[in-house]
């Protein structure tokens, strides 16, 4: 499946802790599976949040749809609040500069919403 290929080269990628990522794909992966592992850790009701990122159209919506994201449910509930897994990941969403997405961005994104494992616990 391409979505679990995505994930294992990203997991390689990581290890080796960038300061940020340069390919789109990559950063979209971090970005949709960080804000779905919060919404997942502190209410599942509202998994389908996760999908208001494939409504973006530029990388800087999408990093102002994970804060409010980070806002609603990575507060007191939320278990890896101080985790530097967790710290770590959102850095690497802020850290990236604005660029128009296509519809195969878009594309990727619901597909990467689909993805039931997560970085925040694997990394």
């Amino acid at each position: 499946m391409m979505e679990d290929n995505i994930y294992v080269k990203i997991k390689a990628v990581l290890k080796h802790k960038p300061k940020e990522l340069s390919s789109l794909d990559q950063w979209l992966f971090v970005a949709v599976n960080t804000a779905k592992s919060i919404i997942d850790n502190t209410s599942k009701n509202n998994l389908g949040d996760v999908m208001k990122l494939s409504e973006c159209n530029s990388t800087s919506q999408i990093q102002h749809e994970f804060d409010i994201i980070q806002g609603k449910f990575g507060r007191e509930g939320f278990s890896q609040r101080y985790s530097p897994v967790y710290l770590y990941l959102c850095s690497l969403v802020a850290n990236f500069s604005n660029q128009e997405l296509s519809d195969k961005d878009k594309e990727l994104i619901r597909q990467y919403s689909i993805v039931k494992t997560y970085l925040l616990y694997e990394i």
